[in-house]
This record gives structure tokens, C-alpha cells and sequence, in this order.
């Protein structure tokens, strides 16, 4: 019998080749990838929040409707426990009875959704602060029975729980590890009682593998959880290049390897804002370059992101945050200038560049891919901006994506006085090992493209010679076999 945590959790890895189901929960199944198979689709979804209390059925709509016009089929939500049981053991389902059912049902929707927030009947914060919902429950046995009923009432359409959002920084939850590792034991037990069936999903930590670490290592939180999310936000509330994305999974799989049980990554959120105030960006981030946080340079960036992401071959489902931004009149947890700033469209689902890279992203990686960075030639300038990243598809063909890096730190001040132009310009020639006798494309970040002419077929190997690459923007090559 294999463990449930050696189940590689990718009943979503087909949904681009599935038909919608009523229900859908066939898109559940519970996947294992091959040993030594590494070349694997990644599903690419997107992220939403829905308060009941300013939420329509008619915004929803529109919603779905932008995620079919995407080919978008997984989406992360989140139940509010305070919402749904404000008042002990009484429940209001209304309005995510509808929501399940209209999202699955009518638009064949797979729903990876996260439960948080304490009611404030059950918050040890007491009864007299607006910011209940983020301390632990004074009865962390109600959180238990209150998965119990939430799983179901829902498993036949949904499957994945998620546990809690983002609990290693204390915007989310003030409790501390242990108390957070005690809520997902209690609330794991509940989910596998309800439905054997069910991925117990660890919530989504915001920046800290020391975090996870410390809930496998000292608390014994593993065998609990099947699936670890992590989220990222690099250039928007960290100052970290967006290229570290790369050490960032690579250090959650390296304490899943010493501490954990084989559970598969997810990065179920993750994103960059379109929102800047001169220099500023937030508290923690500033801009250089004039592109830096605009509506055109937010899609170069979920191309880099995204292709940064697949590069590492460790995770099995990426989530973009968000749909839509926020109007002005929605409230927001944090940050209110970026949070209303993350969507892929504008707060009445007219899109932003960046939902036409992310049509074009999921259509140029719609197949298996295995990473081939390492197997790259690169021929580039003495202290080279340059990043290159290699992929080949299962038929055969070759995607080159590269860019010069943005964010230098040793290149650029921390706290700039105004925004520059970015007048950095390199040249690079480009190896693969490899063959190739077919059409050489170079598409930009939304899928213009235009022919390569500048190429050398050898025996053995395909060059590429003189590819230009400016500040700012992204060279996409496919190389068909």
C-alpha cells in the first residue's frame, strides 16, 4: 500500500484535457508521477476571495466568465469560518451553496479552496477588537467540527482543503507554531474522517521554509498534510530579485526531502502589482526602472515568474493572484494600494496585458515540459544582467526564455530618488544540444511573434546567434523539432 503522502497530488495536472463533468469531482483523482519521469504539465489557475457580504452572484459571473475565456479551470478561494458560523453551530450556507454549485456545475471549475479566520465567538482575542479573526480559537476542537461539516456538505465537489492562509506572519495568525500545528492536526483528522478521499493541504506560508521546518521537525505536523503551499509576492512585498523564486522552492523541497513525507509543492499564489507611487512601491519594495509595476511590465513579469516556476521541476500547481482588482469601496486585508492592484484584469474584468500573457503562457507549456537550463550554451557579455532558461516539450521542441534581470541589488540603490530609463542592452548566442530542423519563433509576452532567421543547424546542435535582449522586456524562442 502506498502512503497518502507519497501521493503525488496531481488529479489537476489533466484538467486542459478534460471535458466538464456535472460535479466535476472526476478531476480529482489522485494522481502518482512516475519515477523518473521529469518531464510533467503544470496546471496554471488563478486566486480570488469572495466576502459574502459584498460579493454578487453577478460579479461572480463575470468572474467565471473570465476564467473561461482564459481556459482557466482551477481556482483557489477561501471559506470564511467567521462568516459561515458567526454564531455557534449556526450555519449560512446560502450563499456558497450557489457558488459551488455554479462554479463546478455550470462552468466545470476545479475549487482549491482555504479555511480561515476565527469566528469571534471563539477567538481568544475576546469580544471588543474588529481583529478577532486571526487569533487562535479559544476551542480548537470547533475548528475540527466545523471541517467536518464544511467537508460534507462539499466532497462531492470538491476534494483539496486547504488549512489556514498564510500562518507565519501574524496579519493572518497570532498564534504561534505549535498552537498553528495543533489546528492542522485537529482540522486534518476532521477532513480525512469526513472523506478519505480528501488532500489535506498545509496553508500557504508567505515567505518562511523555516516555518514549515519548525512544524515538521518539532511538531510532528508532517504525516498530517499531504500538499505544501507557498506563496510569493518577490519586487511587490519583498525585495528579493525574482529570480531567488528559484532558492525559494528549492529550500521548501529541501526541508520536505529532511523533515517531511514526500508532499508535493504547490505555489497556490503568487503575483505582482500594478500599483506605484513615484519611487515607492510598499513598505518593503521600491522601483528603478519607469516599467517597474506598470499594466505592460506586470505581464512580462508573470511570464518570468511563471517560466522561473516550471524551471525547477519541483512544483505541481501554480495559482496566479488575482482575477480582478478591487474597487475602491472593497475593503482589504494589509496593503490596500497593491492588494487592489493584482489582477490580470481591471475591477469590471476588462483585461491587462497580463491576462494575454497568461492565455499565451498556457498555451506555449499546454504540454509536458522538463527543464534543459543546465544544458544550455551562453554566450554573453562580462558581467552579464542575462538570465536564460531552457525547457523541451514532449514533442520534441525547444523553448528559450530569456530576459536581463530587473532587480540588481548590487546595481541599483535601495531607496531610489526617481525612476530611470533602462537603457541596458545585450547580445547573446545560444546552444542547444540538439538537432532541430524546424521553424524558429520569437514571440514577446502576450504571443506576438515573428521568425529567427539567425541560426546555425549543426549535427548535433542548434545556435542561435545575436538574440537581442533590452531591459524590460522578454525574448521568447520556440524552436520547433
Amino acid at each position: 500500500m502506498v502512503k497518502r503522502t507519497k501521493l503525488i497530488v496531481l488529479f489537476i495536472l489533466f484538467l486542459s484535457s478534460c471535458t466538464q463533468h456535472k460535479g466535476n469531482h472526476l478531476l480529482y483523482e489522485q494522481l502518482f508521477r512516475q519515477e523518473g519521469v521529469d518531464a510533467y504539465h503544470v496546471p496554471i489557475g488563478l486566486c480570488e476571495d469572495y466576502p459574502e457580504e459584498t460579493t454578487t452572484l453577478e460579479i461572480i459571473r463575470h468572474d467565471f466568465e473570465l476564467l473561461k475565456r482564459t481556459g482557466v479551470n482551477l481556482l483557489r478561494i477561501s471559506f470564511g469560518w467567521d462568516a459561515i458560523e458567526a454564531e455557534k453551530d449556526q450555519y449560512d450556507w446560502l450563499f456558497w451553496d450557489e457558488f459551488v454549485r455554479m462554479a463546478v456545475d455550470d462552468y466545470g471549475i476545479t475549487l482549491i479552496p482555504y479555511i480561515c479566520y476565527t469566528p469571534k465567538w471563539n477567538s481568544t482575542c475576546g469580544q471588543d477588537t474588529l481583529y478577532f479573526w486571526d487569533y487562535p480559537p479559544k476551542d480548537f476542537d470547533e475548528f475540527g467540527e466545523f471541517m467536518k461539516d464544511i467537508v460534507n456538505r462539499f466532497k462531492d465537489r470538491i476534494k483539496s482543503w486547504e488549512l489556514w492562509n498564510e500562518p507565519d506572519i501574524s496579519i493572518y495568525w497570532r498564534g504561534t507554531v505549535e498552537e498553528y500545528a495543533e489546528l492542522v492536526k485537529i482540522g486534518s483528522r476532521a477532513v480525512r474522517e469526513a472523506d478519505p478521499e480528501a488532500i489535506v493541504v498545509l496553508g500557504g506560508i508567505a515567505y518562511d521554509p523555516e516555518f514549515i521546518k519548525t512544524l515538521f521537525r518539532t511538531h510532528g505536523l508532517s504525516p498530517f498534510v499531504d500538499v505544501v503551499n507557498c506563496h510569493n509576492y518577490f519586487e511587490t512585498w519583498n525585495p528579493s530579485p525574482i529570480e531567488h523564486i528559484v532558492d525559494y522552492i528549492r529550500e521548501i523541497d529541501d526541508v520536505i526531502r529532511s523533515y517531511g513525507d514526500e508532499q508535493v509543492i504547490w505555489m497556490a499564489e503568487v503575483g505582482y502589482s500594478t500599483y506605484r507611487s513615484g519611487t515607492l512601491v510598499s513598505e518593503i519594495y521600491s522601483a528603478y526602472y519607469d516599467y517597474e509595476h506598470t499594466l505592460e511590465y506586470q505581464a512580462v513579469d508573470l511570464f518570468k515568474r511563471l517560466s522561473l516556476i516550471l524551471s525547477v521541476n519541483k512544483l505541481s500547481a501554480v495559482a496566479w493572484y488575482e482575477i480582478k482588482d478591487l474597487p475602491q469601496t472593497e475593503e482589504v486585508i494589509g496593503d490596500e494600494y497593491n492588494n487592489r492592484h493584482l489582477g490580470i484584469a481591471d475591477s469590471d474584468h476588462i483585461g491587462k496585458p497580463a491576462e494575454k500573457a497568461l492565455v499565451f503562457f498556457r498555451q506555449l507549456f499546454s504540454m509536458p515540459v522538463r527543464s534543459i537550463t543546465e544544458q544550455i550554451g551562453v554566450k554573453k557579455q562580462p558581467d552579464s544582467d542575462s538570465v536564460v532558461i531552457g525547457f523541451e516539450k514532449e514533442d520534441g521542441s525547444i523553448i528559450l526564455v530569456s530576459w536581463l534581470q530587473t532587480n540588481v541589488p548590487e546595481k541599483r540603490p535601495t531607496k531610489p530618488k526617481n525612476l530611470v530609463k533602462d537603457h541596458r542592452k545585450e547580445v547573446l548566442d545560444l546552444s542547444i544540444p540538439k538537432a532541430l530542423s524546424g521553424e524558429v519563433i520569437l514571440y514577446d509576452e502576450i504571443g506576438n511573434r515573428s521568425i529567427i532567421k539567425t541560426v546555425v543547424r549543426q549535427d548535433e546542435r542548434t545556435v542561435i546567434n545575436q538574440l537581442s535582449l533590452i531591459g524590460g522586456a522578454i525574448s521568447i524562442v520556440e524552436i520547433k523539432k
